[in-house]
């Protein structure tokens, strides 16, 4: 016998020849089915089957937790890490006091320039760079020492040295030159030997 939400089962009378009788819940749709003893049953051999009732919250299903890292991943990570850094710090390094030397570079050829004007003006070269700016012929910001160098001259009626010393910095050292005849010289180095020289002339 199979006990439901759906289906009540009778059992078997005399009355009723030996059949089984099914009613639905509401009362209606009244069958006969083989009895037991028939040997056959409804939904195959072996006996009436009816459905399962329904749950009444559906599972839901669950996914697996996430896979964790284990140590020795986190360790070959970090040791790739390391390694990438220690390459790319020196290159880095190198990339960055070069722009600096190319800027300074930049700067002693306005000076120069500022310098020959001067001189048709006042047939003389001028070792003082402020005397300059005060008449507008080079930039304030060159002589600030924000670019890591710090600027000097010195002059004479045919001749003059302006020079880009390497300030603040502990580890990058050296000086620039530029004269009358517009030839930028010099070079920095690190402490490590690497030497930089201007890429801008």
């Amino acid at each position: 016998m199979c006990a439901t939400r759906q289906c009540i089962e009778n059992l078997p009378s005399p009355a009723s020849g030996g059949r089984h009788e099914v009613v639905g819940a509401g009362g209606e749709g009244k069958s006969n089915l083989p009895s037991p003893a028939s040997g056959r049953g409804v939904g195959g051999e072996g006996g009436l089957k009816c459905a399962a009732p329904a749950s009444p919250h559906p599972r839901i299903p669950t996914s697996p937790p996430p896979k964790a890292f284990t140590l020795v991943e986190v360790m070959v990570v970090l040791i790739v890490v390391a390694v990438l850094t220690a390459l790319g710090i020196p290159s880095f390094q190198r990339a960055l006091e070069q722009s600096r030397v190319d800027v300074a570079s930049a700067n002693l050829r306005a000076v120069w320039s500022a310098q020959r004007l001067y001189w048709l003006e006042y047939h003389t070269y001028t070792g003082d760079l402020s005397g300059l700016q005060g008449l507008g012929m080079i930039d304030s910001e060159i002589l600030g020492a924000s670019s890591g160098f710090t600027y000097a001259a010195t002059g004479s009626t045919d001749a003059f040295t302006a020079t880009a010393t390497r300030s603040g910095s502990t580890y990058w050292t050296g000086s620039l030159s530029i004269d009358q005849d517009g030839t930028v010289s010099g070079s920095t180095a690190s402490g490590s030997g690497t030497v930089i020289t201007p890429g801008y002339q």
